[in-house]
């Protein structure tokens, strides 16, 4: 499936470096703006038992970034309870990913929206099926991807290895998201900005640690905030080329 609709692939050097905060934030600037945005998370791992089955945490979040109104069976169609990779859990006994179901369902959000930001889970070689990992999955919508990854110590090589992977993968890459994830600051942050964007070529932003975890709706507002003006949202907006209704 080759899309001519326009979007962004999110994706991360690992699990828990910030995917889901950034992805959140950039639709959320982009809807304080203005734009049509829709947003999907196609597999989510790790997923708590409600009432109504499995609650996808992080695409229940982009929903609430994007202010949108689509179900929540659209964004995330598949779904695992186990906190580990697709195939991992598949092997321990949770139903395989539906390709064909991923693709349907972003058909259809496709013809809601002028846009969609589709964020991956784990990083690019995170398997799938036993046949597929998620730099397939970024290849099948055919976007841009976006990379975050962790703002210290040892983010260079894991910047540099999962872009050499994407790239062999036929992946293409707008720019590089480094993600201060915890209170305190790594000595190497700084440095490790510079080389990346002496080894890369690619717009690199530092992303701030956000205060307020505990509270959604102030964490998309803040974020969202810290992204608007910088020059990685130019990057985006022309790549998406929409039109306000603002």
């Amino acid at each position: 499936m080759r899309t001519q609709k326009k979007g962004i692939f999110v994706t991360g050097t690992g699990t828990g470096v910030g995917k889901t905060l950034i992805s959140g934030a950039i639709v959320r600037a982009l809807v304080n703006k203005g734009y049509d945005c829709g947003v999907m998370k196609p597999i989510e791992s790790g997923c708590d038992v409600g009432k109504r089955g499995l609650q996808p945490r992080d695409a229940l979040y982009l929903q609430q970034a994007a202010k949108l109104q689509d179900e929540i069976e659209l964004i995330n169609p598949c779904r695992f309870q186990a906190p580990v990779a697709p195939y991992a859990a598949v092997l321990q006994g949770e139903p395989d990913v539906s390709w064909p179901l991923i693709e349907d369902c972003h058909r259809q959000l496709s013809e809601r929206h002028e846009a969609i930001l589709i964020e991956g889970a784990g990083g690019l070689m995170v398997p799938i099926r036993a046949d597929k990992d998620m730099s397939e999955l970024a290849h099948l919508f055919g976007f841009p991807v976006l990379l975050v990854a962790q703002s210290g110590l040892g983010t260079i090589n894991h910047v540099l290895l999962s872009l050499e992977y994407g790239k062999m993968r036929g992946l293409s890459f707008l720019g590089i998201v480094l993600n201060q994830s915890t209170e305190q600051k790594d000595s190497s942050e700084a440095s490790n900005i510079k080389i990346i964007r002496e080894k890369t070529d690619l717009p690199v932003m530092s992303f701030p640690y956000i205060k307020s975890k505990n509270d959604d709706a102030t964490v998309i507002s803040e974020s969202a905030a810290l992204l608007e003006g910088h020059p990685l949202m130019g990057v985006i907006l022309t790549l998406l080329s929409l039109r306000s209704s603002g």
